[in-house]
Order: structure tokens, then sequence, then C-alpha cells
């Protein structure tokens, strides 16, 4: 008996399940939704036409449909909207995107291309990549992308291996030609790819109907083509810089020495002159940043771009008041020379969300006050007079800024530099420290310096400005300032080199690169003119056999791209920069000179 028992559960259960797993996927009536969770679709999407609900892990969710586009909406039992999903097609993601896609999934086709919103969480792209082979059951690599086309977020399945082979395609009859692979269809998370597979009296209709088509209306066919790619091209938004746009060869030294000190480790920059001003456009740690320079090499003023979580809760609050129910599309801070810097926030109202018709509001960075609310309706951003005028600080607001500065700024000073006087300051944001303080003092001399402190006003670094002179330059310019006390410095030690060439690095310091004795050399000089290294380049393909050792034990597969002996405080080292296997940027080894590890540059 208990035995029958037990087979009459398993079998209830085993009905139970199939009616719950059905009964999730069955279209609900709108009688049977909450009202909380009708009233939040009304009030996210007041003009969209249901046009079913169902229900998906316990949550509603709205199929509809808003000025043309498809939409799901998923909510939780108590009416909290969750997320909201848009199937798109592929030919509608960046550029930037597909080449992602393309270079580190050769072969492989996208399956799944969505654009999803979340609760505080900007709007963004959802793909999955799969290999197109047939009755394959393999899990997709997810991959998520910013509004802007750059990876969030990349998951492989476990154990994934890229896959070089040539996918296997369906078979065809040997009677017809082959046939032209078949474009994955673009489709949400909750539905399946369609069968490509027809049946044969399908096939048949349909190539009959293929050539009659194509022997009766070609130049019908290559019209409407045309068609098509003209209202394209011509529905493709205009760009105001396009017509600023200059190459970085076109980009004066001094202009690029500023840049290089506010944006560091810039990606996919591109340059534009509107007028007098220099604007260099990039990408920092994901998010666009513009950085405005006068011909003369001075800064104007930096659009660093932010998330919608970093905003400040005020300026939120001002926007959630007045404009409920709006999408928000993008923040940036204007930090600038004069110090008066600003946030400007983009965002939908919900009246003009599927007409991308935005509207702007500036804030006071400091005050967190309401400045002004743009209106693109009536005002064109780029023809703003703000936007490239002249932003210098008056003397009362220099006097006022240093002031300002943290009292053990000026402790460090009056006990550094006794003689010196505080010139200028300005607020820096530094991507790792955040904002800090710039100040730059003067002696009786003229001699300047520079000074970099935290926002407590804890001393961090300095340059020295005693004196530039233009040099031939091995980096990504022609030439290149250096200061007087470096090049000086130079001579003493290499008193025979004719000729070296510079470069700035990083941490603000001077290299310079010749022939020497030993072959080529390099030595790096602090802004003071104090030696900091000296090294030797030497053949990477011939390691000491415990470098290599390490660094294939350590690192894996690696690419050397330099190798150097170097003298560093009166002590020999082996230097060895190295890219790890799938790795954005260089790691730089130090080792004794018997080969045994002993540190990593940062």
């Amino acid at each position: 008996m208990k035995i029958y028992r037990v087979l009459f559960v398993a079998v209830v259960t085993m009905i139970f399940c199939g009616l719950n797993t059905s009964l999730k996927a069955q279209k609900l009536k709108t009688d049977d939704i909450p009202g909380d969770v009708t009233q939040s679709f009304s009030m996210e999407y007041p003009n969209a036409k249901i046009s079913f609900w169902s229900l998906e892990d316990n949550n509603y969710v709205a199929s509809f449909k808003d000025d043309g586009s498809d939409g799901k909406a998923f909510f939780s039992n108590d009416g909290t909207w969750l997320q909201t999903i848009y199937p798109i097609p592929t030919s509608e993601i960046p550029l930037s995107i597909n080449t992602y896609v393309t270079s580190n999934y050769p072969n492989y086709e996208i399956s799944v291309c969505n654009l999803r919103e979340m609760p505080k969480v900007g709007t963004h792209y959802y793909l999955e990549v799969r290999f197109p082979e047939v009755g394959s059951k393999d899990e997709p690599s997810v991959l998520t992308f910013n509004y802007v086309g750059n990876l969030i977020e990349r998951k492989d399945p476990a154990g994934w291996v890229l896959r070089t082979d040539e996918p296997v395609r369906p078979t065809t009859d040997k009677t017809t030609a082959p046939s032209k692979p078949a474009k994955v269809e673009v489709v949400s998370n909750d539905r399946a790819a369609k069968s490509n597979v027809e049946s044969k009296e399908e096939q048949k209709s349909k190539a009959t109907n293929d050539t009659k088509a194509t022997k009766e209306e070609p130049e019908k066919a290559v019209k409407a083509d045309k068609g098509k790619k003209g209202k394209k091209e011509a529905e493709a938004p205009h760009d105001p810089w396009a017509q600023y746009a200059i190459t970085e060869k076109e980009v004066p030294t001094a202009v690029m020495k500023t840049f290089k000190k506010k944006a560091t480790k810039p990606e996919n920059t591109k340059w534009f002159l509107v007028g007098e001003t220099y604007v260099g456009k990039c990408i920092m740690r994901e998010f666009p940043m513009e950085v405005f320079v006068s011909k003369k090499g001075v800064w104007k003023k930096t659009y660093s771009y932010i998330a919608q979580d970093r905003l400040n809760s005020s300026m939120l609050k001002h926007i959630e008041t007045y404009y409920k129910g709006y999408k928000f599309n993008f923040a940036y801070k204007e930090l600038r020379a004069d110090k008066k810097n600003k946030v400007y926030i983009e965002f939908y109202e919900k009246k003009n969300w599927k007409k991308k018709i935005p509207t702007g509001a500036w804030f006071d960075e400091k005050t967190r006050k309401l400045i002004r609310t743009v209106d693109p309706n009536f005002e064109d951003p780029f023809n703003d007079p703000d936007l490239f005028a002249d932003v210098k600080m008056s003397e009362e607001d220099i006097q006022a800024a240093i002031k300002e500065l943290p009292a053990d700024v000026n402790s460090y000073i009056a006990s550094n530099y006794p003689s010196y006087t505080i010139r200028n300051t300005e607020i820096e944001d530094d991507n790792d420290l955040g904002e800090i303080n710039r100040v730059e003092i003067a002696s009786p001399g003229n001699s300047v310096m520079v000074l970099y402190f935290d926002k407590n006003g804890k001393f961090l670094k300095k340059e020295a400005h005693d004196g530039m002179k233009t040099v031939k330059s091995y980096g990504d310019y022609d030439e290149i300032q250096v200061p007087e006390v470096v090049l000086n410095a130079f001579k003493t030690k290499f008193p025979r080199v004719v000729d070296p060439v510079w470069d700035e690095d990083e941490n603000e310091n001077y290299d310079a690169q010749f022939l020497g004795t030993k072959g080529r050399e390099m030595c790096i000089f602090s802004p003071t003119g104090v030696l900091l290294e000296d090294l030797y380049f030497l053949d990477v393909n011939k390691l000491t056999p415990e470098i290599e050792h390490y660094i294939k034990e350590t690192y894996g597969k690696s690419e050397i791209q330099q190798y150097y002996s170097v003298k560093k405080d009166g002590k020999n080292y082996y230097k060895v920069v190295i890219l790890p296997n799938k790795a954005k940027y260089p790691v730089y080894l130090w080792f004794t000179s018997t080969g045994e590890f002993d540190r990593v540059e940062q």
C-alpha cells in the first residue's frame, strides 16, 4: 500500500507542476491584475496600449505597444516596477558593440538583443551571443553595455571556450542551390527562436515565388532598396560637432599637454576646434569626458559624465517633484577654471519619452540649487553662448579661492617654501583621489612651482615650472616642453650625448632615450632634475631563466613588451613590462640582479 501511495503522490505532484508551469505562461485577464500593478503601469506608460498580461516567476508582466514600440514591463505583487524590456534589431545598436562582438566572438551570432530600463539604472543594452550550430543546446554568453556602447559586464557560461570552427548549417537538397545562412531573429528573453526548417512543400512554394519575383520585378526591388536607404540617410541625426572635427596632428603641443593632465589614460579620443577653443572628447573609465582648452594651452573647463546613482539627492528630488515619471538620459559635472562648477542633468518627460525630446536642468555644484532649465524645443544646447566662452578667474575670485584653502596647505607652503607666495589655486577632478587642490606658487625670482593637496590639505605631489624648453619627443607628439633644470641635469650626467628624444610619463616625470656606450639607453628625471632611474634596453627573448619561470608561473601566457637592466638608488635591478593574456593594461615587474622577484610597480 505504501508503494501505491508514493506513486500516487508522485503522479499528483507531476500533474500539479505541469499545471503550475502552464499557468505561468498563461495570459491573465485584466480583472486578475492587482490594482497597484495596473496603477503603476499607468503611471509609467500613460499612453501605452496593453496587448495582454501574464505571470512570470511570480511577477506581473504587461506586454504593450507604445508609440509603435513593443515592450514588456515587469511589476512585483505590490506594484513596484522592476524593469522594462524593448526587443530591438542589431542594426540599431552602437557600432562599438558590434565591433566588440565580432572581435571577441568571431563566427558567433547575436540571438537576443534588448534595450532594458530598471529603477536607478540607466538604459542599457542586453545581448545574448551563441555559436549558431544546428541542434546546439549550449548556454549563451550574456553581455551588457552602457548607453554609449561600452562594456559593463560579460558573463560566459561555465567552462566556456571560444569556438573557432565553422558553424554547421542545415543541409540543403542537392537539386537546389546552397542557401545563404539564415539571420538570427532578434527575440526577447521569454521567446524561443523560430525554427528555420520548413516543409518540402513550403520550400518548393517559396522557391517558385522567389524565382517569379526575381524574374518579374528586379528593377522594382532595386528601387525599393534605394528608397529605404535614402530614407535612412535622410533621418540620420545631425551632428553639430562634425564640421569642427580635426586630426590629432593639428593639436598644438601646449594644448595636448594640458589635455593629458586632465585626462589620464583616455580612450577613443577625438578632437574639435571651435573658434579659439580646442575640445578633446574621450572615454575615461567607461564614461565620456570633454576637455576645453584655449589655443595657448590654458584649461577652461571639463565635462565629466557621471552615472545617475552618483548625483546629489537634492538635485534628483527636484526633478522627481516637478517631472514625475521622468526617464534619466545622462548627466555630467562641469568643472570650471573660475570654480563656478555646475551639474547638468538631461532627462525625458513622460510626454516626450517616445519622441526622444529631452529636457535639461543646470544646478550649482556647490549649493545644489537649480540655475535654469533647458527646453530643447526652443533652445539649441550647442549654441549656448557659455559653451565656448572664455572661463577665467577674476583677481577677486582668485583671492577668495586662496582664502578657502585648508589651513594645512598654508602651513606646508610656509614651512617648505618660505619665500614663495600663492599665485593661483583651482580644484581638479582626479580619477583616483576625487577632488584635489592645485596650488600655484611663485618665488621672488618668478620661479613657479605647482603643488597638489587633497581636500583636507594633505600634500600629494609637486611640479616644477621654473623655465621650460621645447625639445624633440618620441611620444605621441613631435615636440614636448621639458624644464631647463631637467635638461641641465641630463647634460651634466651625459655630456657626450647629442640630441636625445624626450617624453613625459604618467607620473609627470621626464625620460630621455639615446644611444649610449652599451646600446640603447633611457634615463628618467623628476621635474626638479633628480635622476630617478637609468635603464638599458635588453632583448625581450633573452630573459634570465629565473625571471622567465616566475612570469610563466604567476601570469601564464603573457606578452613581454620591454626588458631592462636598471640602476636605481645605487642598486641594480631587472625591470620587465608584460601584458598578461586578455589584460587591458601592462604590468611592471621588478627583479633583483640575481633574478629574484622584488615588487610590482603601480
